[in-house]
């Protein structure tokens, strides 16, 4: 074979081969095509029903709108009426709500002025709670003072008491006696009847030199001391006056006279002053016996004046 008929056949064949890949294409083509066309088809027709299906719902939901619309405009018209209500509510409330601020500036003042008057009444009041305690403070004090005053009184009447006993037994013993001196006197008063009538007659017993006591009244020549029975004291006992103040004074001396005059704690005696040369309603005042002058032994008991 020649070079021409090789070419020419090489030729053939490339073109046999070009012309069964161009086939290929084409049937291949042809499928695809086939193939986008049904699938345009298929998909055209999903169009067209999906359209369909949203005309539909576009036509329903539509209505469904109207009617809401419809409902919504008499909604709106009720609500325009009920604005126009309100509004005429609204107006009537500012006019009461001005009356009502009006009615409240004037009950504001009246508070204040109320306010002043509580304040003042809440302070009259703590005043009043203040003087309340203290009065019921004093009251107690003044219940328990009575109380102590009420024991004080039966304790001093008791003595008081015992005091009389021992004064009226004092002065029957008294009387007895002075009975019986005026009989022993009557008598002549010898031998026996002699030595009874030193024995009543005899001067009261010493009181301790170291007694003490103090003036506590002074009614003319009659002073009240604060030693009685229970120290001591008998009818018949001389104590002297002294006072402390400046040095200390002699101020003249005291008696029991009398048993009616003894009491256990005091005793009622008898003044005498120490200048005895002048009426004692002309001695000078500092010569005079006051409370709290000191009664004591007459000074020769305790070592001379």
């Amino acid at each position: 074979m020649t070079w021409f008929g090789k070419i020419l056949t090489f030729v053939v064949l490339v073109g046999s081969i070009l012309w069964m890949f161009l086939t290929t294409q084409a049937f291949v083509a042809r499928t695809n095509w086939k193939k986008r066309a049904d699938d345009y088809k298929a998909a055209y027709e999903e169009v067209v029903k999906a359209r369909e299906s949203e005309y539909r719902r576009g036509q329903a939901s539509e209505d469904s709108l109207k009617r809401l619309l419809l409902a919504e405009t008499t909604k709106s018209t009720d609500a325009l009426k009920e604005v126009e209500s309100l509004k005429n509510a609204t107006v009537m409330i500012n006019n009461q709500l001005a009356t009502l601020q009006e009615n409240y500036n004037k009950e504001d003042v009246k508070a204040t002025k109320l306010q002043a008057n509580v304040d003042n009444s809440l302070k009259e009041l703590d005043t009043v709670r203040k003087r309340t305690n203290d009065l019921e403070n004093e009251a107690v004090a003044l219940v328990l003072a009575t109380e102590a005053a009420k024991k004080e009184e039966v304790k001093a009447k008791n003595q008081a008491r015992l005091a009389l006993a021992i004064a009226d037994d004092n002065a029957k013993k008294v009387e007895e006696l002075a009975l019986k001196v005026s009989e022993l006197r009557a008598s002549g008063g010898g031998g026996a009847q002699a030595q009874v009538l030193r024995s009543v007659t005899k001067p009261p017993p010493p009181v301790l030199g170291n007694l003490r006591g103090q003036v506590t009244n002074v009614s003319g020549e009659l002073l009240t001391i604060s030693v009685g029975i229970d120290s001591g004291m008998a009818v018949g006992t001389v104590l002297d006056v002294i006072r402390l103040e400046g040095g200390g004074k002699y101020i003249g001396t005291v008696k029991v006279t009398s048993a009616l005059n003894l009491f256990p704690k005091q005793a009622i005696v008898t003044f005498t002053p120490a200048r005895r040369d002048i009426p004692m309603d002309r001695l000078p005042i500092g010569d005079l016996p006051k409370s709290g002058d000191q009664v004591r032994p007459p000074e020769a008991l305790t070592g001379g004046r």
